[in-house]
């Protein structure tokens, strides 16, 4: 048998290691049932990667992340907390700036990335709190997760009866929306708590992520 390089060895190994996973293999199993599509996203809030997973169990590619900036790293539970939702959600919209400039996708997408949020709105550059995000801050992809669903509503009302939700111009703190996969404007928050819940990506990775999905795709989001 012939000798591998010890480069070779070790990028099997990391091969190897990406492909065993983290104990999640059921749930990833049980994320297919019921769809048709060829592949199933998990992002892992310990590890700051977002993994693509085929049918047959294997993880096709991964990538790095940055999620949501509340140190406690705890799933979402209503708009303006900076937490990332855990569980199972689906892919429902995908918008893209390579799309025909007559499509909803891509002007959606332009109208969003032309918004300008300020750091005194606590939206910033990654350890710069005194500078602000700017505009682009979607990047050229934005994947729109089904949340909230059922059970974060649930979860919401429980915590409104508790008092756990804070009172927003008189009345309780909404639940929020608009959770997704995106790109960025700020490459050096990648790998870091940074947004305000949403997943973001380096955009050379979102680019590539598309060929994985469709409508309907599912997402696993892990927590601690």
């Amino acid at each position: 048998m012939p000798k591998r390089s010890f480069a070779a060895v070790v990028l099997a190994v990391a091969v190897s290691v990406i492909a065993c996973g983290n104990g999640q293999e059921p749930e990833i199993s049980r994320a297919f049932e019921g769809f048709k599509g060829a592949y199933v996203l998990s992002v892992d809030k310990r590890s700051f990667m977002l993994r693509v997973h085929e049918r047959r169990g294997g993880v096709v590619a991964a990538y790095r992340v940055a999620y949501g900036l509340n140190p406690d790293r705890s799933t979402k539970l209503h708009a303006g907390d900076n937490r990332t939702p855990e569980g199972l959600y689906r892919i429902i919209e995908m918008l893209s700036m390579d799309a025909h400039p007559g499509t909803a996708a891509y002007k959606k997408l332009r109208a969003m990335n032309g918004v300008y949020f300020r750091a005194r709105d606590g939206h910033f550059r990654h350890g710069r709190p005194d500078i602000d995000l700017g505009d682009n801050a979607y990047g050229p992809r934005f994947f729109l997760l089904d949340y909230p669903l059922e059970r974060d509503r649930a979860r919401y009302a429980v915590a409104v009866a508790a008092g756990s939700v804070p009172r927003v111009r008189g009345g309780y703190a909404p639940i929020g929306h608009g959770i997704a996969i995106h790109g960025n404007n700020d490459e050096a928050s990648i790998g870091h708590l940074a947004t305000s819940g949403c997943v973001r990506m380096y955009n050379r990775d979102i680019i590539e992520l598309e060929k994985y999905l469709v409508i309907g795709t599912p997402v696993i989001i892990y927590g601690e």
